[in-house]
Formats: C-alpha cells, sequence, structure tokens
C-alpha cells in the first residue's frame, strides 16, 4: 500500500492577531445547520482515488496544548493515522511530494503533489488556486472553508452599511477637529437616512450572501439578490435573479452588497452600467473580490453622486497601494480584508477542519465541495 499524507496548513486560522475571548465550541450538526454547509451526494470512499490515510502531515500553530484547537483536540479524530506537525513551507514542499492529501491554503506546491487524490482550502474563496498549474483540469477531490466566515462578514457589511448610512465616517472626522458643527458646515456629506424600508441588493447569494440577506430582512429591508444557478432563495429574499439580471436589478438598489466570488463570470461585473444603473445616492459594500467590482467605474460613481458612499473590505488592486485615490475618499470605508476574522471564524473554521479530515480518513461524506474548474 502506498504512504499517504495529509497536509494541513491551518494558515487562515492565524492570520488574526491572537484573541482573549474564546467562542465555545459547538456540536458540529449545530453548526453544520446554522451555516447550511452541504454534505457531498456520496461517500468520500466511494469517490474515484480515496483510499484511508496512514500519515498526515499537517501545518499547525496553536498556544494551548490541550483542549480546543489544540493538536491534542485534532489528533482525537486521527483514528490512529500517525501526524507530523510542520510549520514551514519547506517543511510542506518535502511532504507534499508523496502526498495523497493536502489541507491548507491555494498555493503552488500543491502542483508538486503527484499523488494528491483530495484537496481541503482552507479559505471561503478558491480562486487563488487558478493560477495552479493543471488544477482545473485536474481529477482531485476538493473541499473548502466555504460558509465558516459567513456570519462575521455579514456583520461587517451590515456595520458598513449602517456606518455610512449614519455619516460615521464624517462624525469621526469631525472627532478628531474638536468641531460640534454635526456636519452643518458640510453641505456636500450624504444626509442621513434609515434603512428601514430601503431595498438592498445581493450579488451572490452563497453563505456570505444569504446571511447578509437575513439580517438586511430582520433591519425591515426589502432584500433581492442575484444567484449563479438558480432562482430559488431564501424566504427572506423577495426576489432571486440570475447573474445575467445583475445590471437591471441595480435600478431597485438602494443599497448594494457584492459578495460574489472571482470567476471568469464575475470578474468586472460591477462596472459602468451597473453604477449607472443605480438609483442616485445609493451605497455599495464589497465583501466577495476585489476584481468583480471596476475601480475606475467605483470611483467615478463615487464622484458623480450615483454613490453617497462605499465600503471596501476587498479592493482591485489588493493590498491598496499607498496613495491611491480611494484612500482619501471621505465616503470610502476600507478594511483592508479583514470582514472575515473574529473568534467565531475561528471556531467555525477548526471545526470544519476537523470534521472533514476526520469524514475522509473514514471515508464519509465530506463538507464543502467545491469544482476546481468552474473556480467556486
Amino acid at each position: 500500500m502506498k504512504t499517504l499524507h495529509l497536509i494541513i496548513p491551518v494558515l487562515f486560522v492565524f492570520a488574526c492577531a491572537p484573541l482573549t475571548g474564546q467562542v465555545d465550541e459547538i456540536p458540529i450538526d449545530t453548526l453544520i445547520k446554522e451555516l447550511g454547509i452541504r454534505e457531498s451526494k456520496e461517500a468520500s470512499r466511494d469517490m474515484p482515488g480515496w483510499s484511508r490515510p496512514e500519515k498526515i502531515t499537517m501545518r499547525f500553530y496553536s498556544e494551548t496544548e490541550s483542549g480546543f484547537g489544540s493538536k491534542a483536540w485534532l489528533l482525537e479524530v486521527a483514528d490512529g493515522v500517525a501526524v507530523e506537525f510542520v510549520s514551514s513551507a519547506s517543511e510542506i514542499e518535502a511532504s507534499i511530494l508523496d502526498s495523497d492529501v493536502y489541507i491548507g491554503g491555494c498555493t503552488n506546491l500543491i502542483a508538486k503533489g503527484k499523488a494528491l487524490d483530495y484537496i481541503h482550502i482552507t479559505s471561503a474563496g478558491i480562486d487563488r488556486c487558478g493560477s495552479i498549474p493543471g488544477i482545473k483540469t485536474s481529477k482531485l477531490i476538493a473541499t473548502n472553508n466555504a460558509k465558516v466566515h459567513s456570519e462575521t462578514i455579514a456583520e461587517h457589511s451590515i456595520a458598513m452599511m449602517m456606518a455610512l448610512t449614519r455619516r460615521l465616517p464624517m462624525f469621526q472626522d469631525l472627532k478628531t477637529k474638536s468641531d460640534w458643527s454635526r456636519g452643518n458646515n458640510t453641505p456636500d456629506a450624504p444626509k442621513a437616512i434609515a434603512v428601514k424600508g430601503k431595498t438592498m441588493l445581493v450579488l451572490g447569494l452563497g453563505g456570505i450572501g444569504s446571511q447578509v440577506a437575513s439580517r438586511g430582512n430582520k433591519l425591515g429591508m426589502h432584500v433581492i439578490g442575484t444567484r449563479n444557478s438558480r432562482r430559488t432563495g431564501p424566504d427572506y429574499v423577495d426576489y432571486v435573479g440570475l447573474s445575467d439580471e445583475t445590471v437591471a436589478l441595480a435600478k431597485r438598489a438602494d443599497v448594494v452588497v457584492n459578495a460574489l466570488p472571482l470567476t471568469d463570470k464575475t470578474k468586472g461585473i460591477v462596472g459602468e452600467a451597473f453604477f449607472n444603473n443605480l438609483n442616485e445616492g445609493s451605497y455599495y459594500i464589497s465583501v466577495g473580490r476585489g476584481k468583480t467590482t471596476d475601480t475606475d467605474a467605483l470611483i467615478a460613481a463615487l464622484k458623480s453622486g450615483k454613490l453617497s458612499g462605499a465600503g471596501l473590505d476587498v479592493t482591485d488592486p489588493e493590498p491598496l497601494p499607498e496613495g491611491h485615490e480611494l484612500w482619501s475618499m471621505p465616503n470610502v470605508i476600507i478594511t483592508q480584508h479583514t470582514a472575515g476574522r473574529s473568534d467565531l471564524t475561528r471556531r467555525n473554521a477548526l471545526m470544519i477542519i476537523r470534521e472533514n479530515l476526520r469524514r475522509y480518513i473514514r471515508g464519509e461524506k465530506l463538507l464543502n465541495m467545491v469544482d476546481l474548474a468552474r473556480g467556486y
């Protein structure tokens, strides 16, 4: 029997600064239900290329020796399979050469794993994997961490919307000047609005988009959205359109939340035609992928008044260069691709990693299957 390696760099979990709080672990079935995570249609043991691992190589950093999130906690589901913990890219490169499974971030090192049968990408999007040689035509079983960030990113989206509609950036600027004018001396500033009764357009009713839509609905907003494959959606969404309706639906929107993945079809989909169709004074929130938005068209819409403001967690280019015009626009909030960071995200991510590890070893159905050729 060939030697199998399971490579698990838990990169995204440790991208954040250490958190002082700790969200309690919950039953995995509860998490799956709450996040709307889907199981694969067939068990992994019935998928081409599956075989039980004999060795697991894991890139992992932990502040604790035991308990939730520790090495010992992960070893509980290893079912006797040998686990080797590594801490650098060079160690991954040495291990992946004869590995059957890789679980970690998108990296060109995946191309070196000639014996790979399964990869789990530890981010919600897999667009960065598209440049890996041969990845789109491979027969790899693939899963990702979709939806683990969805609750946190939805909260972040609503926070940016509320900050903009309540003009918090303007008031923060006045605070730095010790100015009690209440904005009366800034006549060009957008007027404060209530979101109740307004229409929110969610682009991409996936894990993040559905969570955003739910929160918008609970705030009393009319919610419409788009998705790529079908017109069905949750009952809190008034209308679900297909992606080719994106520009037309802009006419109905007061607030737009872009939660789209990056694919060949979505690149630049939010452009001049979309912004020109918006109601005067709308708001734009982008939390999916920066390249789905035409940056020049976005800036033009902000300058013309089509947009009263924009909240950008993602940009194009990214990172946004020093001196870029977006940095200095007073009606723009930029949060440097941090919307997914929270104690809740860390918990969700670790639990999905552990559960897919457990399921793959035992040949059970996997969570969050993805199509590498389609990019999501």
